[in-house]
């Protein structure tokens, strides 16, 4: 019997909340660290003299940097093992997250950047790998939920003891090393000595775009403007005249309206066609992004607060509901790679998406970002909505995977979420009482 399978036999029989505890924890203090930079370094950088220009392009290397980790941390982890590969990752994050208080050139910056994005692909690819090999198949949508909320809720706890650290000093800096090395710890005590390794993504940009092309620019408009606002917001709390503990504020209100809007969000979903429910997003978004246009430093804080939450749930959910959209539409088969290939999408939008934003209100105003927004949102509206005109009239009714919420991690989540599963080694996939009935080329 091969290690594999009797780590999964062993899962099977143990308490699972747990045996998936240290991945969990480890996750726990990786968002953290992630929480405390968040809000903070945009407003480091602005304090440090750099343009919302500068710093947009800077965000851009880290989302570059998570881009090239998903795509190569498998051949770092092969050779070495994911204990030690953890290590790594975990080691020169670190460094770099330090390394930030002795960088003063835009070039060094980026490059540190960079190395945070990519060594946080690849940790959440080394847990994702753990997880799969711990949580026996009936138990995975249960702990992909814990993981979803353990890593929004400990980011937000992040954001949230950040609100009276120094920008300038290297508190904040010291403290989400700490929290980053801290993580390597509960990795050493996982029980299982051989979980399934990573391998390469296959990416097919191109049957996505024929499986559901309004899934793929969903995707890839919450990279283009939800990943953005996360470095625009705080610089645009700054110059409406917030003091640094009400940006913070502000800003876990859209990290934690992301998290918790998205249930009922995607219970409804499951109600209805999922393209209307992209639809109802765009407009919402557009609502809300017109809203915000019109505020300044007169209008209440909680009024600002609540917008933000709304525009982070509905701005997050055009990611998840692109990715279970697109599902709906293809073969089971095609599930990983396609959900691989929308979260490579995002990631592009991620990668651009700072430094059109920030650009946007260093050239015209602070709320020039909400326009920018309006804009985006406005054409993958129109497009959804000619999508569906272009529906044929007797498309029979598809059966559809459940809701899930997908964070935007790793690919390898995608391996080992219940209804992802990879096809027999004869080419066909096992049956399944959810599977869908659609098939890549759908209208959607």
């Amino acid at each position: 019997m091969s290690p594999t399978h009797t780590a999964a036999s062993r899962s099977r029989g143990s308490a699972i909340p747990w045996r998936v505890a240290p991945p969990l924890i480890s996750t726990a203090l990786i968002m953290v660290g992630a929480g405390v930079l968040g809000s903070l370094l945009p407003l480091r950088f602005s304090a440090m003299g750099y343009s919302p220009g500068v710093i947009g392009l800077i965000a851009t290397a880290e989302a570059v940097g998570f881009l090239a980790g998903c795509l190569y941390a498998h051949k770092i982890i092969a050779p070495v093992g994911l204990e030690r590969a953890y290590a790594t990752f975990a080691g020169l994050k670190s460094v770099a997250i330090l390394g930030l208080h002795f960088a003063h050139s835009v070039p060094t910056l980026m490059l540190l950047r960079f190395l945070i994005g990519s060594n946080a692909a690849g940790l959440a690819v080394i847990v994702e790998s753990w997880l799969n090999a711990l949580v026996p198949n009936e138990q995975r949508g249960r702990v992909l939920t814990i993981y979803v909320l353990v890593y929004g809720l400990f980011f937000g706890a992040g954001q949230l003891l950040s609100q009276n650290l120094d920008v300038r000093g290297p508190e904040m800096l010291i403290i989400a090393g700490i929290a980053t090395t801290l993580a390597l710890v509960p990795m050493v005590a996982i029980d299982v000595r051989a979980p399934i390794l990573p391998r390469g993504v296959k990416l097919e940009i191109l049957k996505a775009l024929r499986t559901s092309p309004a899934s793929v620019l969903a995707c890839l408009l919450n990279g283009l403007i939800l990943t953005a606002f996360t470095t625009v917001g705080p610089l645009f709390g700054q110059r409406i005249g917030f003091d640094q503990r009400h940006i913070v504020l502000l800003m876990a209100c859209v990290s934690l309206g992301g998290l918790f809007l998205q249930w009922p969000i995607g219970y409804l979903s499951d109600k209805i066609d999922r393209l209307y429910a992209l639809i109802g997003l765009g407009v919402g978004v557009v609502a809300v992004a017109t809203a915000l246009v019109t505020v300044s430093d007169h209008t209440p804080f909680v009024v600002l607060a609540a917008l933000f939450a709304v525009f982070g749930g509905l701005a997050e959910s055009l990611y998840t509901l692109g990715v279970a959209h697109a599902n709906d539409r293809a073969v089971v088969a095609d599930y990983v790679a396609l959900s691989s290939t929308l979260l490579f999408i995002w990631a592009l939008g991620a990668a651009i998406g700072p430094t059109t934003g920030t650009y946007a209100i260093q050239l015209i105003t602070p709320s020039a970002f909400f326009v920018y927004v309006i804009v985006l949102t406005m054409a993958f509206t129109l497009f959804a909505i000619w999508r569906l005109t272009r529906r044929k009239v007797d498309r029979v009714v598809e059966e559809r995977e459940e809701f899930l919420k997908y964070p935007q991690t790793s690919p390898e989540i995608y391996s080992w979420l219940p209804y992802h599963r990879e096809p027999t080694s004869s080419g066909t996939t096992p049956p399944s009482d959810g599977e869908p009935a659609a098939r890549s080329g759908g209208n959607g």
